[in-house]
C-alpha cells in the first residue's frame, strides 16, 4: 500500500471552509483511508491507500463537500515526491516559516520565470521545477506581492512552509515504518 500525503487548500483560513481536523480524521478513517493522521489546522493528512491519486482527490473532495458542505481542491503526493520536492528545495538553510513550498496540480510554463522576477522585491526568491515552486520571503507571506500573485496563478495548488514539509514527512515516514 501506499503512503499518501493529502494537501487540502484554503481550509481553516479566516473562519472559512471550517473543517474540523479530529472529524476530517474520522471522515478518511470511514472513506477506509488506513492510518489516517492529520497536522495542524490547515488541511493536511497521511494515510495509507491502495487508490489512485486521481481517485484519492475525487473520493476525499467529494466526501468533504457532503459532510462538511464545501470542496476543497486536494493535492496528493507520496512520500518520495514529497521527499524530492525538499531535496530540490533552494533555500532550506532558511528559517522553516519563511521558505514555502507550493504544490501544483501540473508543471508552470518556463516564462512564469519572467513574471515572477517582475514581482520579486530583492529579498524574495523563487525556484520552481516540475510540480512544486518554492519561495523564500524574508519578510514573510502576508504583506509580500509576489505570495499573492503565485497564489493566483491559473493552476490548482496550495503552499507549505518548510516546517510542515518536514512535520509532513516525518509522519509519512513513520506511517510507512509501521
Amino acid at each position: 500500500m501506499t503512503v499518501w500525503i493529502a494537501l487540502l487548500r484554503a481550509v481553516n483560513v479566516s473562519g472559512v471552509n471550517r473543517l474540523p481536523m479530529e472529524e476530517f480524521r474520522a471522515l478518511l478513517g470511514v472513506m477506509g483511508l488506513e492510518g489516517a493522521k492529520t497536522y495542524i489546522q490547515s488541511g493536511n493528512a497521511v494515510f495509507r491507500s491502495e487508490k489512485s491519486a486521481g481517485a484519492l482527490q475525487a473520493l476525499i473532495a467529494d466526501n468533504v463537500f457532503k459532510r462538511f458542505g464545501f470542496r476543497p481542491p486536494v493535492l496528493m503526493r507520496t512520500l518520495a515526491e514529497m521527499e524530492a520536492a525538499h531535496r530540490g528545495c533552494p533555500f532550506k538553510g532558511e528559517p522553516g516559516e519563511k521558505v514555502f513550498f507550493h504544490f501544483m496540480e501540473r508543471e508552470l510554463p518556463r516564462a512564469t520565470g519572467d513574471f515572477l522576477k517582475s514581482l520579486a522585491t530583492v529579498e524574495e526568491r523563487y525556484a520552481f521545477q516540475g510540480k512544486v515552486l518554492w519561495l523564500h520571503l524574508p519578510g514573510g507571506a502576508g504583506r509580500s506581492k509576489l505570495a499573492d500573485r503565485v497564489g493566483r496563478l491559473p493552476v490548482d495548488m496550495t503552499a507549505r512552509n518548510l516546517k510542515t514539509v518536514e512535520a509532513l514527512m516525518a509522519m509519512a515516514r513513520k506511517l510507512e515504518a509501521a
